[in-house]
């Protein structure tokens, strides 16, 4: 799992507890909420004895907490969002952050539009034939010198 900062491993902990303790009160085995969530009892167990290093992403943590939550008869969708939440803020903090990474958008941009126009003018230039060069003959030129040649 990617690192989580100090209060992202504090919420955690507080929840991997929180359903560790409603599930013990409900005497459920963690193999009866793994089949039920379809989450293997391995990553179960790992959430519970906070071993987090052996978890997923965040993002994947997000739905085994919900699923769990929802197992156990609690509000999954809240458990879940007060963890996401904490990840997401610092993720995006990061983002913004980073001012090491190259902008590929205004470049990818300008790729598009260059594209673009080529593109219209090709088809401009296939589609308009007037604008020929004035060398070669028209239909008209041509049979008015066939005319002539057969006399």
């Amino acid at each position: 799992m990617t690192l989580l900062n100090q209060a992202q491993v504090e919420q955690l902990k507080e929840i991997s507890t929180h359903l560790r303790q409603v599930r013990q009160e409900k005497s459920i085995r963690i193999e009866e909420i793994a089949a039920q969530t379809l989450i293997r009892a391995g990553v179960l167990q790992a959430l519970e004895e906070e071993r987090f290093e052996e978890l997923p992403e965040p993002i994947f943590l997000q739905g085994f907490i919900r699923r769990y939550g929802d197992a156990l008869g609690l509000d999954g969708d809240a458990l879940s969002h007060t963890l996401i939440s904490n990840v997401v803020r610092q993720d995006s903090d990061n983002h913004k952050n980073s001012g090491n990474k190259p902008n590929t958008y205004i470049s990818l941009v300008l790729t598009y539009i260059l594209l673009l126009v080529a593109a219209s003018a090709g088809l401009l230039h296939i589609l308009n034939p007037s604008q020929i060069t004035s060398e070669s003959p028209t239909p008209e030129v041509i049979g008015q010198q066939s005319i002539v040649t057969n006399k």
